[in-house]
């Protein structure tokens, strides 16, 4: 069955959009639409039904690998679950106060969308991600009113919660053991990100207090913005971390993994599209903050 599921992510992952194809896309040569797994994105749809169409579409890939094994399924839907985690913070946002619009990633196994909207306070967010096993410990008491060293917290959280869906899985020790490594890295490159945002000692409290054994990774950036740091992780997560399972494991469930973050990948590549023809960003501009699989 492993290699079963590994093998239709090969097959879903050659369906995945070319450097070419995203070019044509900010250029105007081609719409979104045109390409088949979204065809049912039309021209006159708004941003936020496109973007919720680019989304559907990528929950869409990972549920049907899900699907196909009820053995791998918890873990490849914790995958998923990490969209549940981004609407959160989402809430969150709008509860603290922040003025921007709320809009909803299409996915909630454990809590939708419509369920999150209705959250109208911190506290009754905590208690519903307690209640649906969605946090691991209980919530600290934090030292600032920001919004992100509770935005921190939750992916701290998140990555202690998807590693223990992984103990749960029962696959041959090495597989288990690079993904173990990989959860890891990924983790350290997040704290890493979280350093530069939050005091040092408030992360690494975070970190400690959630149970994440992991530590800040070396980042070497020529300039400081958030947006190229946010970049620059995920180039390395895709350039040392999946590019490696990729070529070690080509048919085992570590590949579905990989395989998850080249399809989340896609669709934040089209977002940024999206929001950047909307604000009317030069095309150049639009192309240079991609990420490619090449």
């Amino acid at each position: 069955m492993e290699n079963y599921i590994a093998v239709r992510a090969h097959g879903l992952k050659s369906r995945l959009l070319t450097r070419n194809d995203y070019e044509q896309i900010v250029n105007g040569d081609k719409d979104i639409g045109a390409f088949k797994d979204y065809s049912l994105i039309g021209e006159k749809d708004t941003l936020e039904e496109k973007l919720e169409k680019i989304y559907r579409v990528y929950v869409s890939r990972i549920t049907l690998l899900a699907k196909a094994s009820q053995e791998y399924s918890p873990f490849i839907y914790a995958l998923l679950d990490r969209l549940e985690i981004e609407n959160i913070k989402i809430q969150l946002r709008h509860i603290l106060g922040y003025a921007r619009p709320v809009i909803y990633y299409p996915y909630g196994r454990h809590i939708g969308p419509a369920k999150i909207s209705n959250l109208k306070t911190e506290s009754s967010i905590w208690e519903a991600l307690r209640e649906r096993d969605l946090l691991t410990t209980d919530v600290p008491n934090f030292t600032t009113g920001l919004v992100a060293e509770r935005e921190a917290f939750l992916d701290f959280q998140y990555y202690v919660y998807l590693m223990k869906q992984l103990d749960a899985v029962r696959i041959d020790k090495e597989e288990k053991s690079e993904l173990k490594e990989a959860i890891k890295s990924e983790a350290g490159l997040l704290l890493a990100y979280w350093t530069r945002v939050l005091k040092p000692q408030t992360v690494e409290n975070l970190a400690k207090y959630s149970g994440l054994d992991a530590k800040p990774a070396e980042i070497t950036l020529k300039e400081e913005s958030t947006t190229d740091l946010l970049k620059t992780i995920h180039e390395t997560i895709m350039r040392k971390i999946i590019t490696r399972i990729e070529t070690r494991h080509f048919t085992t469930l570590p590949f579905v993994y990989a395989y998850n973050f080249y399809a989340k990948l896609e669709a934040q590549n089209l977002e940024k599209i999206l929001l950047g023809k909307t604000i009317g960003l030069p095309g150049e501009i639009i192309i240079r903050n991609l990420i490619f699989l090449e």
